[in-house]
């Protein structure tokens, strides 16, 4: 068959059925009277009669999920008496294409019933531009419909169409699993992926009111859980010149994932749940076995050390950190002077996460922001439909960072809510959130809260939350390398969270739902939220990080430029004490604006010195990831990732030195030097550094003047009479520039002094081990 198909309009479709509602429009040629279902055609070529609503009310169709058959009636009128071709079309509204495998032949004069099955999935239409196969969810997405026809003789005609609508009753399929593939062996922190299909179809497969797919996994302990399937499609990437292009492949399936933590056998089955039928199946056990294996576990608090973080495969584990919300950042673009970079997905992160790999860079922050990877947003961007109906095309993009992330090497801290979602003012987003009931697509989003500063007291919008949450733990649960979840990035920015802290609703909800998530996860994430600024403003939202669901403290560090960035860590050590949680500083990088590029390179020297030493449970992670990449500063992290190596700071006695004494006998003109260091039971750590020089990071370093005899006082109960080995580092890159052996005596002070340097030095003081 020989289609001849016009280009697609930039712009997207859709449609209502119902005399009543929705325009006639008409492709590659004109209507005989504006918005009257009759057109005039002239071949050689195609056109295409069709009829769509309005877009700004459109929601997936239950009608056209309930029917049999997609009918219409056709009439061509000629002057000759050849007839016509065609083949029924429909589109969604983002213009991806379907049309009936058979092919339709009208004679002139006579009207022709015809009609196309909707309720057999892979049979009857195909995809046109991309690989998806016609199922359920492509029917509940029709938006334009109707006729489309082609020739390569020389004719004109007129083509009216009539009676366009959905007909008959689905038949209804038994609910029984097929094609369930999970291999029989693995290994210990890999994480499993498993898919199968249901023979029975669900009008919206997201939502747990109306469908539930559940594994039940028996550990090789004998412990049973049960935790969250979800329900999903593949899609293809290609990249043209700099824009990268998703198309979906394939019918959608289901899918269970879980990581294995310890080796041995384990058995798991399936158990799925018509909750509008009241019908439940469940499958036979099925058996799997997990080797041991050298790969990193999952992120968990530590139980050694309450303040710091761990891996379930007994690794001390210290995040060196950045913050890639997103691939792109207008305000870096515009601050460092970049001009327009280009957006390309994720293509981006792949360049990213290949460069934090190589740099020792252990874990990076994404955000599931409405413009990226958010699962519901504004109906009006492409691939969204509003509450409760799941994105699959940026919950795709979000596995390939994750996965790529993890072949690097690199853990995820995932942001869930940025604070614009709930705000009209701060960054506002809150007239594109899907559950705005006076936004623009307020009918099309199913929105239904009327004021942003409700959301934390509202009870639909914790059901919608809690069915949210269900998938992205059933998607991302079992997961190793996502580090940590955040509720909410910058959660005190939210509209009136000052009240809803005061009035306790803002609390109630945090411990719900941080509760609730790590309930569903396999893995138990921790969990937090996030406060901006810096850790004044934390301090003063501080109920939040002591709700038990909460494992961790995130917060900001931006500031006044003038102000030294290791005085900023030296501040917060001396407030953020003894709060018994890790903390984590996941934004700064000067004012919130940026700084001067020799600021900022100061700021990441001095952050990732300075926070080993600073009550930190990790390194701050830098707002302008692009700064870092563009201008391949990647070393500051290598250099510090290889200083941490050996370091395991998960005892129970730690003893922060913020202010050890140093002494210059000969200082260059115009020089200061300042340290931060700690006390272990078996080692002192610290860091020496010109205050100049690591406020604003200089181009040559050489252009400093060379400093001597420096020395530091370390004064603590810790560690332990000894011998002890002393080692100092140069910071860029690290490497060993002298060492000796030291005698720790009780009591007593311990005085080091430092080779000679021009910017900064590191050390370890560690016992000998015999």
């Amino acid at each position: 068959m020989k289609l001849f198909l016009p280009v697609l309009a930039a712009f997207a479709f859709s449609l209502i059925l119902s005399a009543a509602d929705g325009t006639w429009r008409a492709d590659g040629a004109k209507l005989l009277k504006p918005g009257e279902p009759k057109m005039e055609v002239g071949f050689p070529g195609g056109a295409q009669l069709y009829r769509e609503p309005e877009r700004l009310t459109f929601r997936p169709q239950r009608a056209a999920f309930d029917a049999q058959s997609l009918e219409m009636e056709i009439k061509v009128e000629a002057d000759t008496p050849e007839p016509v071709k065609g083949v029924v079309f429909f589109k969604n509204k983002d213009g991806l294409w379907f049309q009936s495998i058979e092919e339709f032949s009208f004679t002139p004069g006579e009207w022709k019933k015809i009609g196309v099955r909707l309720d057999r999935s892979g049979r009857n239409w195909r995809g046109v531009g991309h690989g998806a196969v016609f199922d359920a969810e492509a029917a509940t997405q029709i938006f334009s419909a109707g006729i489309s026809v082609y020739g390569s003789e020389t004719r004109t005609f007129t083509l009216e169409c009539r009676n366009l609508r959905f007909a008959g009753e689905r038949e209804k399929q038994p609910l029984s699993i097929r094609d369930w593939k999970l291999p029989p062996l693995g290994e210990v922190n890999r994480r499993v992926d498993s898919r199968f299909r249901l023979d029975r179809e669900f009008f919206n497969p997201y939502d747990p009111d109306e469908v539930t797919v559940d594994f039940e996994l028996k550990t090789p302990d004998g412990n049973v859980k049960r935790y969250p399937g979800f329900y999903s499609r593949d899609y293809t990437r290609t990249r043209h010149f700099t824009r990268e292009i998703i198309r979906p492949e394939g019918s959608g399936f289901w899918e269970i994932r879980f990581t294995p933590l310890v080796p041995g056998d384990y058995q798991l089955r399936l158990v799925v749940n018509d909750r509008m039928a009241k019908e439940e199946t469940v499958s036979e056990w099925r058996s799997f076995s997990a080797a041991a294996s050298n790969l990193p576990g999952a992120v968990r608090v530590s139980a050694k050390n309450n303040g710091f973080f761990e891996l379930t495969s007994g690794e001390f584990f210290f995040p060196i950190g950045l913050n890639i919300h997103t691939n792109t950042d207008r305000r870096s673009e515009i601050g460092f002077n970049f001009g327009h970079l280009p957006d390309r997905g994720t293509y981006d992160y792949d360049d990213y996460l290949t460069a934090c790999g190589k740099a020792g860079i252990n874990a990076v922050e994404v955000w599931m922001a409405g413009w990226t990877m958010a699962l519901e947003h504004d109906a009006g961007r492409s691939g969204y439909y509003g509450v409760g109906r799941y994105n699959t095309d940026a919950a795709w993009r979000l596995d390939h960072v994750i996965d790529t992330a993890r072949e690097n090497g690199i853990f995820i801290n995932l942001i869930i809510d940025n604070h614009g979602r709930l705000s009209d003012s701060s960054d506002p987003e809150w007239r594109e959130n899907p559950i705005n009931a006076r936004a623009e697509y307020a009918a099309a989003n199913g929105g239904f809260l009327s004021d942003p500063a409700e959301f934390f007291r509202s009870e639909a919008a914790m059901k919608n939350n809690s069915k949210r949450a269900r998938y992205i733990a059933a998607r991302w649960g079992g997961t190793p390398n996502i580090m940590a979840v955040e509720l909410w990035s910058e959660v005190d920015l939210t509209s009136q969270m000052r009240e809803r802290y005061a009035d306790g609703s803002a609390l109630k909800w945090h411990q719900a739902a941080a509760e609730e998530l790590r309930g569903y996860s396999q893995i138990g994430w921790p969990v937090s939220t996030h406060i901006c600024s810096e850790f004044h403003n934390l301090l003063g939202l501080i109920k939040l990080f002591q709700q038990p669901a909460i494992t961790h403290i995130a917060g900001d560090a931006y500031r006044n430029p003038d102000m030294h960035f290791a005085d900023h860590l030296r501040d917060y050590g001396n407030h953020m004490k003894n709060h018994g949680k890790p903390q984590l500083i996941t934004e700064f990088g000067g004012n919130p604006n940026g700084s001067a590029p020799e600021q900022i390179l100061g700021d990441i020297h001095s952050g990732l010195w300075g926070s080993l030493f600073s009550r930190l449970s990790g390194t701050p992670f830098l707002w302008w990831h692009d700064f870092v990449h563009l201008n391949d500063h990647y070393d500051h992290y290598r250099a510090f990732a290889d200083y941490l190596k050996g370091i395991d700071l998960r005892s129970e006695k730690l003893d922060y030195l913020l202010s050890p004494a140093v002494t210059v006998p000969a200082p260059p003109k115009g020089q200061t030097y300042q340290a931060l260091a700690l006390a272990a039971p078996d080692a002192f750590y610290g860091w020496l550094y010109n205050r100049a020089a690591t406020q604003r990071y200089p181009a040559d370093p050489a252009a400093f003047p060379e400093v001597k005899e420096v020395s530091i006082r370390l004064e603590s109960a810790l560690p332990a009479p000894g011998e002890y080995r002393l080692r100092w580092f140069s910071t860029l890159p690290c490497r060993e520039v002298a060492s000796g052996t030291v005698k720790v005596e009780a009591g007593k002070p311990v005085v080091l002094t430092a080779p000679p340097f021009r910017i900064d030095l590191a050390f370890k003081l560690e016992r000998e081990k015999k």
